[in-house]
């Protein structure tokens, strides 16, 4: 659970420089992050002792993805940096944050705490925690942006991207609900 409070509490708080520093500038240092994260995890893969990171990725890495350290975490700045290049609109990178923030660790968490009947298609995830994921997104993007149309549609999206067995849908997740809200502003 400690982990998906990170996922969630981290990737909520990209919205502070998405909207300090605009789009452009927010890819720029998405990029960076990316650049910065790959060099740090092959420091940590040959053994070199990075400080901090060394102790998270230890605290927090799932351990079947210790062979990449960090892996979550690249995913999820990767997904971020391919939704911003997708399309590169603040009102579409607000809701897929809080779509990958939010619904993806609801998902997680109720699945775990709740979940009973799994998903036919991707065994290892449950109805029941992607209900609670869609209902958390929806209402968390409905209180950023008020508009319950596209908070459904982007928890709808997200939600249904989170449930298939994907490798990592750290990445799938915000691209997806990028490319939909794209192309229900007409933006694509």
């Amino acid at each position: 659970m400690g982990r998906q409070l990170i996922h969630a509490t981290f990737g909520l708080l990209f919205l502070v420089p998405l909207h300090a520093l605009g789009v452009y500038e927010f890819a720029l240092l998405l990029l960076s992050g990316l650049i910065a994260g790959i060099s740090v995890s092959l420091a940590l893969r040959r053994g070199f002792h990075v400080p901090i990171a060394k102790e998270l990725v230890d605290a927090f890495e799932r351990p079947d993805e210790m062979h990449i350290p960090g892996q979550g975490t690249l995913h999820f700045v990767m997904g971020l940096f391919l939704a911003t290049i997708i399309c590169p609109y603040t009102k579409v990178l607000d809701v897929t944050i809080i779509v990958l923030s939010v619904g993806d660790s609801a998902s997680t968490i109720a699945g775990k705490a709740i979940g009973r009947t799994p998903i036919p298609y991707s065994p290892r995830k449950t109805v029941e925690g992607s209900l609670v994921g869609f209902t958390t997104a929806a209402l968390a993007s409905l209180a950023w942006t008020g508009d319950v149309v596209i908070s459904i549609l982007a928890a709808g999206v997200g939600m249904l991207v989170e449930s298939l067995p994907t490798p990592n849908d750290n990445v799938t997740i915000p691209v997806a609900v990028s490319v939909a809200l794209s192309f229900w502003w007409g933006l694509l």
